[in-house]
C-alpha cells in the first residue's frame, strides 16, 4: 500500500464543521414519513472509515389549516412556478477533529427507517450540497477575527516608538537649547 505525501487539506488537529443542506418537497410522502437519519462518514485516501457523525432529522410539521392558508395567499407564484412548495433542512454536523490519516472524501447516506421494507422510508429530495468548514487553532482565530484591531495596536506603538526614538536622539533638531545672554556689568546700572 502506498502512502500519500505531501500537504494536507485540512491540517492536524483542527476541528471540522460540516453543514449539508437538504431540500425536500413537501409532498404527502416526505410528510407522512417523520423522522430519517442523516450519516456522514469521513473516510481515508485507501477507504478505511476514520469516523462516523449521525443526525436525526425531519421536515417541519405545518397544520393543515395553516398549510392551506399558505398556498391560497402563494397561488399566483406557484401556478406560474415564481415558487414552490419545498423545504430546505440545514444540518449542522460537530465534533470530529482531523488526527493523523488525512481525510480524504466523505459519504453522505441517508438511512431508511427499520420499520419500513428495503428501499422505503428514505425522503424524497430536489437537491443537496455540503460545505466543510475547518476551526483555526485558538492562536490563530483570535489573530483571524482580531486582524483589524491588531493593525492599528500595531501600528499605534509603532508611531509611538518611532516619536520617542525622535525625540531622544534627535532632541537638539526638534527643541534647539535656549543660550543665556551675557548682560555687560555697564549696562545693568542704567546709564545712557
Amino acid at each position: 500500500m502506498m502512502k500519500i505525501r505531501g500537504l494536507r487539506a485540512i491540517p492536524r488537529g483542527h476541528k471540522l464543521e460540516i453543514t449539508l443542506s437538504l431540500t425536500l418537497p413537501e409532498s404527502y410522502y416526505n410528510k407522512n414519513l417523520g423522522m430519517f437519519q442523516v450519516r456522514v462518514d469521513l473516510l481515508s485516501a485507501d477507504g478505511q472509515m476514520l469516523d462516523t457523525i449521525r443526525r436525526p432529522c425531519m421536515l417541519r410539521f405545518r397544520s393543515e389549516p395553516i398549510r392551506l392558508v399558505q398556498t391560497f395567499f402563494k397561488v399566483v407564484p406557484l401556478v406560474t412556478g415564481y415558487v414552490s412548495e419545498i423545504q430546505t433542512l440545514t444540518l449542522k454536523l460537530k465534533g470530529f477533529a482531523e488526527k493523523d490519516t488525512p481525510t480524504a472524501c466523505l459519504k453522505v447516506m441517508i438511512e431508511q427507517r427499520a420499520e419500513f421494507r428495503p428501499g422505503a422510508g428514505i425522503p424524497e429530495l430536489y437537491d443537496a450540497s455540503l460545505s466543510l468548514e475547518s476551526d483555526l487553532p485558538f492562536f490563530k482565530r483570535v489573530v483571524w477575527k482580531w486582524r483589524r484591531t491588531l493593525f492599528v495596536w500595531i501600528s499605534m506603538s509603532l508611531f509611538f516608538t518611532e516619536l520617542l526614538f525622535a525625540l531622544v536622539f534627535c532632541r537638539s533638531l526638534i527643541i534647539p537649547r535656549t543660550r543665556l545672554r551675557d548682560i555687560p556689568a555697564s549696562n545693568r546700572t542704567g546709564s545712557r
